[in-house]
C-alpha cells in the first residue's frame, strides 16, 4: 500500500469513527440544538477545509472570500467579543461556560468542524478521479 493510499484510508477511518461518535452522542442528548450546533459545525468546517486546499480554478475566488471573510472577523466580530463574554458570564445564573449543555453544544461543534475540515482537506489533497482531475493549488499544500 502507497503512503498515499495509507493517509486517505487511515483519514477516513479516524472520521467513520469520530463521527459514530458523534451521532451516539447527538442520538444520547435529544438536544436539536446541539444538532444544529453539530451541523453548523461541519459546513464551517466544510468550508473551512475548501479553503485550505483549493484547486487551482478555485484560488482567486477563494482569495477574495478570504479577504472579506478576515475583514470581517477583524472588524466586526472582534468588536462584538466582549458581548459575547458579558452573555457567558450572567450574573444571575453564573458562568454559562460551566453549564453542561453549553459545553456539550460548544464541543460538538468544535469535533464537527474539525472533522469537517479535516475530511475535505484530506479529500482535496489526496483523491482524485482520473488523469484530468483537478489537483489542489500549490500554494495551499506547501
Amino acid at each position: 500500500m502507497t503512503s498515499k493510499r495509507v493517509k486517505i484510508v487511515v483519514s477516513f477511518v479516524f472520521a467513520a469513527i469520530v463521527g459514530a461518535i458523534l451521532i451516539s452522542v447527538l442520538v444520547s442528548l435529544k438536544d436539536s440544538v446541539a444538532w444544529t450546533s453539530a451541523a453548523l459545525g461541519l459546513v464551517v468546517g466544510w468550508g473551512a477545509g475548501i479553503m485550505a486546499a483549493p484547486y487551482q480554478s478555485e484560488q482567486r475566488r477563494l482569495e477574495k472570500i478570504g479577504s472579506i471573510v478576515a475583514g470581517f472577523i477583524s472588524g466586526y466580530a472582534l468588536s462584538k467579543l466582549d458581548r459575547i463574554f458579558d452573555l457567558w458570564m450572567d450574573p444571575a445564573r453564573g458562568p454559562l461556560i460551566l453549564e453542561p449543555t453549553f459545553v456539550h453544544r460548544t464541543l460538538l461543534f468544535l469535533t464537527s468542524f474539525f472533522l469537517a475540515a479535516i475530511v475535505t482537506y484530506v479529500g482535496r489533497k489526496y483523491v482524485s478521479f482520473g488523469p484530468d482531475a483537478e489537483k489542489p493549488s500549490t500554494q495551499a499544500t506547501t
